[in-house]
């Protein structure tokens, strides 16, 4: 069994306020060896003395007491719990978090928030497994984390303070910290706290990202949304690498904006004619059906950036993409669907600036109707694969703001994804057993499962004009191959939680009201029925 110490930061809470998490402690399952309270000696002085923590085998401290490791640590065996004062400790966190400190160094779990109403259950925060990439944008593993000594001592090496000024530290400043310094994070998918309605949302410190990157060596313009409390990591450019555009098309002519056009065309156009970064080149698979006029369009469009590349086989978009890409002589390669059109002119460097990160295989943008409601904002398995969100207002923050913060994502839809070309080729690109559904979902795993991360943007933006009312023609063969080779996978996405309802595309959790509409949704949510 291990030894825990609940490190709490006084300052600025009331003497209510620190009781409540005292009582919380001492009243648990388990109790941790010794309770470290920093920021006010007055206080700690006075709940020292309360009859619940007298009664107990908690030793309360300012950390005189604590020496070895750090020196502020008993023993190597230590794990250390940060818990904001104020905040209460789940009756069974310390048991749920013992049974994994010998496999993690670093955890942490869901939460409950605010006071249940009548016939419901409060709130509560399901949180994914480990997304560095959001961590960065905000402070999404909440307010409770778990470290072991060895991540606390190296976390405190540049603090002259150890871990009491680890202790007193933004929230969003010490999860960086400690996850810079763990190597096994880990996500324990049950309440481990409660806490007040207004720290469901996660927090973000500017400051705190800019000294991680500079930590990280990621060279970037940090900026923050004030009003989201979500951080935007924008990294500059090292290299202006050649991308090739692979656009699989029949030369479909449709109306779009009240004008008709030959969707492929009108997407090679606008990339050439918007976006602000312009190495690269395009390579259109045309079926062997394409009209002559249509096909004239699309060179016209492309000009000299142009190459065609017939397809004169039954339609296969996966074997299309991987033909398009053998004609391509790029590092980088963006599969772009006919029915796009380019939003955010700086999307390609968006996009090429989290591809320099060598960890990240794939990245994609958030896709939008015509309308400029939401059609992707990447791939949820639940288990059935969904476009998280679709079709609900931009305005929509999603469920703790993960629409409005770039984050892991277990596949993008393949309409519009920039994809390093070594990765491409090192998980042998799209599989042709999928020709029309579920190839981009296959990837995608292949990727993470080559040991890549799949990131995706809310700030690079194309339109994908596939129509609402379309309804996937799924095949049998597709769907029992996709699960015969994933089902593991798709029963426990690891950016979903557990807790959440199944066959939707929303974060929401499972159960019936509508307070768990309103945290899904927010304050855009359509009055649900209780």
């Amino acid at each position: 069994m291990s030894n825990f110490i609940i490190v709490s930061d006084a300052s600025g809470c009331s003497f209510r306020d620190l009781l409540n998490t005292a009582q919380s402690i001492v009243g648990g399952t388990m109790q941790p060896t010794h309770w470290l309270v920093v920021g006010s000696t007055t206080r700690l002085t006075k709940i020292s003395h309360h009859r619940s923590i007298r009664k107990s085998q908690v030793v309360v401290t300012d950390g005189s007491s604590l020496s070895n490791l750090d020196p502020n640590l008993d023993s190597s065996n230590s794990t250390v719990i940060f818990l904001r004062a104020g905040d209460t400790l789940a009756p069974n966190a310390l048991v749920l978090i013992d049974q994994h400190v010998h496999q993690h160094d670093l955890m942490y779990g869901d939460s409950a928030h605010g006071r249940a109403r009548k016939f419901e259950e409060p709130s509560k925060a399901r949180r994914p497994q480990w997304s560095p990439e959001r961590l960065r944008s905000h402070n999404y593993v909440g307010d409770l984390l778990a470290a072991s000594s060895s991540v606390i001592a190296a976390a405190s090496q540049q603090l002259s303070g150890g871990l009491q000024e680890l202790a007193s530290l933004h929230e969003h400043d010490r999860s960086l910290r400690l996850s810079d310094a763990c190597t096994s994070p880990f996500r324990i998918a049950e309440v481990l706290y409660h806490s007040s309605q207004e720290r469901m949302t996660p927090t973000a410190s500017l400051g705190a990202v800019q000294q991680h990157c500079t930590r990280s060596g990621i060279d970037a313009v940090c900026t923050i949304d004030e009003e989201n409390h979500t951080v935007r990591v924008k990294r500059r450019l090292r290299s202006q690498p050649k991308i090739s555009v692979i656009v699989p098309t029949r030369g479909t002519t449709e109306d779009l904006k009240g004008e008709r056009v030959v969707l492929a065309a009108h997407a090679i156009e606008t990339l050439i004619k918007y976006s602000t970064y312009q190495n690269f080149d395009v390579i259109a698979v045309l079926d062997s059906v394409t009209p002559a006029d249509g096909r004239e369009a699309i060179v016209r469009a492309g000009g000299s950036r142009l190459t065609v590349v017939d397809y004169d086989r039954p339609f296969n978009f996966a074997e299309k993409i991987n033909l398009g890409t053998v004609c391509s002589d790029a590092e980088l390669l963006l599969f772009l669907n006919d029915d796009t059109e380019i939003i955010s002119p700086d999307a390609l460097e968006t996009l090429l600036g989290i591809l320099e990160d060598q960890t990240v295989g794939m990245a994609g943008p958030m896709l939008l109707y015509e309308d400029m409601t939401i059609q992707s904002a990447g791939h949820i398995l639940n288990p059935v694969p969904f476009d998280l969100y679709r079709e609900r207002d931009l305005s929509c923050t999603g469920a703790q703001h993960l629409l409005q913060v770039q984050r892991e994502a277990s596949g993008l839809i393949a309409a519009c994804v920039l994809v390093k070309r070594s990765v491409f080729e090192e998980v042998g690109g799209l599989c042709t057993l999928f020709p029309s559904n579920y190839n981009d979902v296959d990837f995608g795993l292949k990727i993470q499962d080559a040991g890549y991360r799949v990131v995706w943007t809310p700030h690079a933006q194309f339109h994908h004009f596939e129509s609402k009312t379309r309804t996937p023609k799924l095949q049998t063969f597709e769907v029992a191959t996709i699960g015969a080779r994933w089902r593991d996978k798709l029963e426990d996405d690891p950016y979903f939680n557990p807790h959440l309802e199944r066959y939707i595309d929303i974060w929401k959790e499972n159960v019936m009201g509508q307070r768990s509409v309103l945290d899904a949704l927010g304050p855009t949510a359509p009055i649900a029925s209780k």
